[in-house]
């Protein structure tokens, strides 16, 4: 490998070292629910994030949710207990299989997902706010085919 290319990758795996302990931290997650859901918890947060409106899409259980999290599924139970209490996710009944218990989200859960949403691009705006417009556009492309080669290369085929 040329020198330039084992630099600019160890740039990158350092970079990336740094993004894992600002993800480890949850740092915009804990701001965005500070300024907008303080009544949520980061764990609401992903299992919110996981879950489809009541608009569709693919159907979520509280088993999906255990094994996308990596959870036991009795603490993915109890996290979905506590958001259909709060008002936040509904109970269904599945499309393709009616012994099957499927989660949606409610109006508010929609609304505030909208708003992390929301805050979470406004964050990143800050973080940008100042680069040039082809930087960002650069930025943007590269980190997203970063993202998605690492998806098709270094997820495991679901089970």
């Amino acid at each position: 490998m040329p020198p330039d290319r084992e630099q600019e990758i160890a740039r990158i795996s350092d970079a990336m070292g740094r993004l894992r302990v600002l993800i480890g931290r949850r740092v915009i997650g804990r701001r965005v629910l500070d300024r907008v859901a303080p009544m949520l918890d980061l764990s609401d947060l992903d299992v919110l994030g996981l879950v489809p409106g009541q608009d569709g899409g693919e159907e979520v259980s509280v088993g999906d949710i255990a094994r996308v999290l990596r959870i036991h599924p009795s603490r993915a139970s109890r996290l979905v207990a506590e958001l259909v209490e709060k008002g936040f996710l509904l109970r269904a009944v599945s499309q393709r299989d009616a012994r099957r218990a499927v989660l949606l989200r409610s109006d508010s859960g929609n609304r505030i997902c909208t708003e992390i949403r929301q805050m979470k691009r406004e964050v990143i705006g800050e973080i940008v706010g100042d680069w040039p417009e082809a930087d960002l556009a650069d930025f943007a492309r590269a980190f997203e085919t970063f993202i998605l080669s690492w998806e098709e290369r270094l997820t495991p085929p679901p089970s």
